[in-house]
């Protein structure tokens, strides 16, 4: 061999004991974790919200059931799931879209599938209250902002508006505005990353 060959043996790294890695791992998650943002006063509890969310969408679910068999929507199919959801077009074709909006339904080529939020619907709240925000976003993009307000401040308020819409439409009753207020500086300081 020559002068500048390395040793092809392998050194040993000295065990560490699992008590250690163990505490080091907690250690880690501890870290990663995000602590949940305060829920203000008044606001009902999140099992409470998503099924609120599910009883008002259960239209949509049972279309996007039917569309999930179909794969193929159209204005035939949309009449067929009336006739079988005994309601007429027009309510069917209002859940179609709801369904659409809420990520129950994602259309690929024309063809139907259930969205992930349609295979998650009964065991996560999350996943109803996300599609539940999700209807509200259209609305965001739908209405224009004021030439005269700061645009970034708009940008920011429309971005977490459609979260405290959600939740003021499955609250079952009227809400103070300063806890309504409280809840969308949160989600703008969410957001941004900072604090509002």
């Amino acid at each position: 061999m020559d002068g500048t060959s390395r040793d092809p043996r392998l050194q040993l790294v000295p065990r560490q004991p699992t008590r250690e890695i163990a505490a080091s791992a907690r250690r880690a998650v501890r870290h990663r974790t995000r602590r949940q943002p305060r829920v203000p006063d008044g606001i009902a509890p999140r099992p409470r919200l998503a099924a609120q969310a599910r009883e008002r969408l259960a239209g949509a679910v049972r279309v996007a059931r039917m569309a999930e068999d179909v794969h193929a929507p159209s204005r035939k199919s949309a009449e067929d799931a009336a006739a079988v959801l005994g309601t007429d077009p027009a309510e069917a074709g209002r859940d179609w879209d709801f369904a659409l909006l809420a990520g129950l339904i994602e259309l690929h080529a024309d063809q139907a599938r259930a969205g992930w939020r349609l295979r998650a619907w009964e065991r996560d709240d999350s996943a109803v209250l996300r599609g539940w925000v999700a209807l509200f976003d259209a609305w965001s993009l739908a209405v224009p902002a004021p030439d005269s307000l700061d645009t970034a401040a708009v940008a920011e308020v429309v971005e977490a508006a459609p979260q405290v819409l959600a939740l003021l439409h499955l609250s079952g009753g009227p809400m103070r505005v300063p806890a309504l207020l409280d809840l969308l500086r949160q989600r703008v300081a969410e957001l941004g990353g900072g604090a509002a």
